[in-house]
């Protein structure tokens, strides 16, 4: 229902320049950018309480945000929408870096909108970072991240930073000193290990750690399908942040209240699947290893 949400995702961009070793992302799909007008109308459904207990907004999915042309006036439309909305809701950005440049930082720390910039540093060694994170470099995710934190310091309004770094199941070398390094400089780093996000991609990843914990909590839902919503550029919307290639739409913000799609018998018929045993039955989920709490 409507109330249990309280994670939404806006992918401002459907493409990414980069190409990780551990992304199911399809770089075949034509590239959506979302438009301001499609924000507005979202924003609009937020500030009448379409979502009661939201509590974050994710401005990011499978697309790398920075991506889109007009970061400057998707974030002003936030910002203007801003007061409208529940002060709780934290607003997170997630990004390679790869372009993060001085004139898209000081974009981000201007908005006044953005509450944490995330970064996905992955691989506990430079080495290692850029051979998961293909058509990235570690001197350039370094200068740019190092850039940012020098004007982050200096803001008027200095954001929370956090690292989400994954590395493999059973990795137990030390990082690298500049790896490490670098993840000491942010608030917070989320250790976490590849999955293989909705399973229609075979990634070669071990998931045995998120297998267990699905395998420790049956007739629960997961807590994505749950809990998460995406809107994608176009104004569809994904059950699942999962979902990077749009399989499990369920509406558009343009015929219909987030509210509404949010309680949609689709969404709630594959939560109901998933709480009585029969994953395998929902196209979207019976590969995935899902989310739940450990």
């Amino acid at each position: 229902m409507p109330d249990r949400i309280t994670m939404l995702n806006i992918e401002f961009n459907s493409s990414c320049n980069l190409r990780c070793r551990w992304c199911a992302l399809d770089h075949t799909r034509p590239r959506a950018v979302m438009a301001t007008q499609t924000l507005e109308t979202l924003c609009a459904q937020l500030a009448g309480g379409s979502l009661p207990n939201l509590a974050r907004l994710d401005l990011h999915n499978g697309g790398e945000t920075l991506l889109h042309p007009d970061l400057q006036g998707m974030l002003a439309v936030l910002r203007a929408w801003r007061p409208s909305l529940d002060a709780r809701i934290s607003v997170n950005l997630l990004t390679n870096a790869m372009l993060l440049t001085e004139r898209k930082s000081r974009q981000i720390l201007d908005s006044g909108v953005v509450d944490t910039l995330r970064f996905s540093i992955d691989g506990g060694s430079p080495e290692g970072y850029e051979s998961i994170r293909q058509g990235a470099r570690w001197q350039t995710l370094q200068r740019n991240i190092l850039r940012f934190m020098r004007l982050n310091r200096a803001s008027a309004r200095p954001l929370a930073t956090e690292a989400i770094c994954m590395v493999p199941e059973g990795h137990t070398a030390p990082m690298h000193p500049a790896f490490a390094e670098l993840l000491g400089l942010m608030d917070r780093t989320t250790l976490r290990h590849p999955h293989n996000w909705d399973g229609s991609v075979e990634l070669g990843v071990d998931d045995a750690s998120y297998r267990r914990i699905a395998e420790s909590r049956p007739g629960e839902c997961c807590f994505l399908l749950e809990r998460n919503l995406v809107v994608l550029p176009d104004g569809t919307v994904t059950v699942c942040c999962n979902d990077l290639n749009a399989r499990g739409v369920i509406g558009t913000i343009h015929e219909q209240d987030i509210r509404t799609i949010a309680a949609s018998p689709q969404r709630l018929g594959m939560q109901a699947a998933m709480r009585a045993g029969r994953r395998a039955a929902i196209p979207l989920c019976h590969s995935c290893t899902g989310f739940f709490r450990p």
